[in-house]
């Protein structure tokens, strides 16, 4: 049965969840659908959307060198379809709870301000919860729906003034070079949503761990190489289903590229071996090194071992540089 959409533009995060919306409501021409994962990669000053979207694909492209991967772009895409925003009706931004889903409703509010779009025209239809859902009924990504839980989408609601600025502030932190911006937003801004303040709080583990050196998702895939490898496949897959409750979903592709760093030559002592395809999630397979077993331990570093070159929201760490920042126990302090 399809179900009849409310007047507007409709804008979506994700090819899967745009699959599925357009099987419920035969939305066509009247769904944008965002294909970018704002909380993976560089996510710098957004001024420029030309910039912004050859940074971004420059970013992706390289996860995996010399492979772009399988990204096919949609006519539907949204940031080349943002002047569309400026005559809309409605704009009505379809999200979850996930850390990716409410970066993708800042993403979708400072585009209509980019644009000249009037914020009035902005609507939320946010799923927070569906009875029998797993995580407790928490809705994470709109793609884990199926097609009867999408067709019973809770009621687009205008957003307020004051909550089109609180997203506003919290895209300014993101792609601020100045850290501290992204820390403070949960204790500055207490007035947020819950799960907006937690996509920012959870945004501060893409810092390096002052004590070992290494990012959130960098520790997670290190720890599970020994008891969940060494096929590259098992170690992602737990990886991801280990880590989900808390809604920071980031996808395979990147935790790929993060294993391909860990075992890079440029690192005077890689943490890690791959062997086999090293282009196939399916086909490659990973082992710890010496080194790598004693940073997993705690008895040594990943740096000053090895430089650090990455991208931390809108913050560029380079050691070579001496631009760095730490995560201390979920405060960010310079070197």
């Amino acid at each position: 049965m399809i179900k009849l959409l409310p007047p507007g533009l409709h804008i979506i995060l994700g090819d899967s969840a745009g699959g599925i919306f357009t099987r419920v409501f035969f939305a066509q021409d009247r769904l944008l659908i965002d294909q970018d994962v704002l909380s993976c990669g560089p996510t710098p000053d957004c001024t420029d959307l030309v910039a912004w979207s050859k940074r971004r694909f420059e970013y992706w492209s390289g996860v995996v060198p010399g492979l772009a991967g399988e990204h096919v772009q949609s006519r539907f895409n949204l940031v080349d379809n943002a002047q569309r925003l400026r005559d809309a009706e409605c704009i009505n931004i379809w999200a979850a709870t996930g850390v990716s889903e409410q970066l993708f409703i800042a993403f979708v509010v400072h585009l209509v301000k980019h644009v000249g779009a009037d914020p009035v025209r902005l609507a939320l239809v946010q799923f927070e919860s569906l009875n029998g859902h797993p995580n407790n009924g928490r809705v994470i990504g709109l793609g884990e729906l199926d097609e009867g839980q999408m067709r019973v989408a809770p009621e687009a609601k205008p957003l307020r003034e004051e909550v089109v600025q609180q997203y506003l502030k919290a895209w300014a932190a993101l792609t601020s070079p100045d850290p501290q911006l992204l820390a403070g937003f949960a204790r500055e801004h207490p007035e947020a949503s819950r799960w907006l303040r937690l996509a920012m709080q959870l945004m501060t583990r893409r810092f390096p761990d002052k004590r070992n050196g290494l990012s959130y998702w960098d520790h997670a895939l290190l720890a599970r190489i020994a008891t969940r490898g060494p096929e590259v496949s098992r170690i992602i897959g737990y990886t991801m289903t280990e880590t989900f409750v808390l809604g920071d979903l980031v996808g395979d592709w990147y935790l790929f590229g993060r294993l391909l760093r860990l075992a890079s030559a440029r690192n005077p002592q890689p943490l890690i071996t791959l062997s086999g395809d090293q282009m196939s999630i399916r086909h490659t397979e990973a082992a710890l090194t010496p080194f790598g077993a004693e940073v997993l331990k705690g008895t040594a570093s990943n740096y000053p071992a090895n430089p650090i070159d990455d991208w931390a929201a809108g913050v560029r760490l380079s050691s070579d540089e001496g631009a760095l920042w730490f995560n201390d126990g979920g405060k960010l302090v310079k070197n």
